[in-house]
C-alpha cells in the first residue's frame, strides 16, 4: 500500500498511449497517411472524437464519418500493419515511466493496463522496454465493449487486481477516460500529453493533475520508506 494525499492506494491502473508510452504522434501520423490515401485531410476534431474509443469503434466511426466502403476489419488490419513496426521498434516509454513502474514493482504494488491499444501492439513494445512482466495484464475497451469514458473498463481492471476500485490509482492523459475512472470510484490522476486533452480539461475531469510522471512519483508516500 502507498498514499497519495490522504488516500490509501493498493493497486494501479495505467493507460498506455500518451501516459506510459510516448506514442500519440504515431497515431497522428497514421491518421494523416490513412486519410490522405483516400483524399481526406484530418479534421481538427477527429483525434478528440476517437481518443477514448476502442480499435473497432474507431474503425466504425471513421467509416461512418468519411463514407468509406470498407469494413471495420479492413481498416483495423491496415492500421495494425502501419502501427506494428513503430510499436515493435520505435515507440519509447514516457520520461519517468520506467522508474515509476519499477518503484511499484519493487514494493509489490499490483499494476494492470487499461487501454484502447491492441495487445498485439502493446505487448511487444512493453516487452522491449522490460516492463511487460511487471503488469498483471491488459484490459482493453474491445474486451469490455465500452470506451474508457464509461466505468466498465476501470471496474474490470480493479476486479482483475482483486481490489475495490476505491483502492486503485488510475493514470491517464485523456479527460474523458479520467471521468470514467472517477465514475468507477478510482483516484483518477491526469498526466498531460501534448497530443491529448488540454490541461483545463484534465483538471475538470481528474481528481488531480501531475505535470509528468516524475512529479507524480514525488507525490507518492510509501510507508516502508
Amino acid at each position: 500500500m502507498f498514499w497519495l494525499g490522504d488516500r490509501p492506494i493498493e493497486g494501479v491502473v495505467l493507460d498506455l498511449d500518451g501516459t506510459l508510452l510516448d506514442s500519440m504522434q504515431v497515431w497522428s501520423q497514421i491518421d494523416e497517411e490513412f486519410l490522405g490515401r483516400r483524399g481526406f485531410s484530418v479534421p481538427a476534431d477527429y483525434g478528440e472524437a476517437i481518443v477514448s474509443l476502442g480499435f473497432r469503434a474507431t474503425a466504425e466511426y471513421t467509416i461512418q464519418r468519411f463514407g468509406l466502403s470498407e469494413t471495420p476489419e479492413q481498416l483495423m488490419e491496415e492500421w495494425s500493419q502501419m502501427a506494428a513496426w513503430k510499436y515493435h521498434h520505435e515507440v519509447a516509454l514516457k520520461p519517468g515511466a520506467f522508474s515509476l513502474l519499477s518503484a511499484f514493482h519493487q514494493r509489490n504494488i499490483p499494476m494492470i493496463a487499461a487501454t484502447a491499444l491492441d495487445p498485439s501492439l502493446a505487448m511487444p513494445c512493453l516487452a522491449r522496454h522490460g516492463v511487460d512482466g511487471w503488469l498483471r495484464g491488459l484490459v482493453t475497451v474491445d474486451q469490455v465493449g465500452e470506451g474508457k469514458a464509461r466505468p466498465a473498463i476501470w471496474l474490470e481492471a480493479a476486479r482483475q487486481l482483486d481490489l475495490p476500485a476505491e483502492r486503485c490509482l488510475a493514470l491517464d492523459d485523456v479527460a474523458e477516460a479520467l471521468s470514467g475512472a472517477r465514475q468507477a470510484g478510482m483516484l483518477a490522476v491526469g498526466v498531460p500529453d501534448p497530443c491529448s486533452s488540454s490541461r483545463q480539461a484534465l483538471e475538470q475531469a481528474a481528481c488531480l493533475v501531475a505535470e509528468n510522471l516524475d512529479q507524480l512519483a514525488g507525490m507518492l508516500v510509501f510507508p516502508q520508506d
